[in-house]
């Protein structure tokens, strides 16, 4: 699957519906400008015991949409979506910050189980490709702290025992690799690529969080996977 125009020459429809899946422990707030890109509607990760109880939770939303309709999901909120296009004609899917299936240690999930004072404030940093931008940081910090630690925690449990089945007929899609990401590597971007049958796309200047870090770059790979489904007719349907 391949485009060889740029993001920047694409005709945007106007009847397009993009819904948009945070990740573990996020309200949406650090996606606020993409929404407003793509007049996309949020839908934060239920506080729920497992990825396929998430999905099912936010499918009659999805169902609402009309079509064409783009899913654009990071870290947790792309395995949902995966979910997703498993259950309901999906047109295409941007993935973001994620393999096919994401680790997460032992490490991470006793840190925050324990609940230090700090712990929001280095989630915040953490996931940056600058940890040091004061604004960014900011807003992640808000993002999580309209959560809580409790649905951070939850989300991370739910993720760490998660394990995608490929899809029979996946939607075009492309998977969005920030180039300084430290918590999913390049390799497992790839492998999602591959599971997905779709396209990985380098995101310069970004870390974990590209939907808040190149914003309008992210959404003009959406409007992308949106033409790629188009050309293909891709109106799936689920597995």
């Amino acid at each position: 699957m391949e485009s060889h125009e740029h993001p920047d020459s694409l005709e945007v429809d106007p009847g397009v519906s993009y819904a948009v899946l945070p990740g573990a422990g996020s309200a949406g707030e650090a996606w606020e400008e993409l929404v407003n890109e793509l007049d996309a509607r949020l839908l934060p990760v239920g506080d729920l015991p497992s990825v396929l109880s998430m999905a099912e939770a936010l499918l009659p939303a999805i169902d609402s949409m009309s079509r064409p309709r783009v899913i654009v999901g990071a870290s947790l909120g792309a395995m949902v979506a995966i979910e997703l296009a498993r259950r309901t004609p999906v047109d295409a899917l941007v993935l973001a910050a994620a393999g096919f299936g994401i680790t997460v240690g032992d490490r991470l999930l006793d840190w925050v189980s324990s609940n230090p004072p700090d712990l929001l404030e280095k989630m915040a940093h953490a996931g940056l490709a600058d940890p040091g931008d004061p604004r960014l940081v900011e807003i992640r910090h808000r993002d999580f702290l309209a959560r809580g630690q409790p649905t951070l925690l939850n989300h991370l449990r739910a993720l760490a025992v998660y394990r995608p089945q490929p899809l029979r007929e996946p939607p075009p899609t492309l998977v969005l690799w920030g180039e300084h990401d430290r918590s999913v590597p390049l390799d497992d971007h790839a492998k999602l690529a591959v599971a997905m049958r779709g396209v990985l796309v380098p995101i310069a200047g970004a870390g974990h969080a590209p939907f808040l870090e190149r914003a309008p770059e992210v959404a003009r790979w959406a409007h992308v996977a949106l033409r790629l489904g188009a050309a293909k007719g891709c109106a799936r349907r689920p597995s």
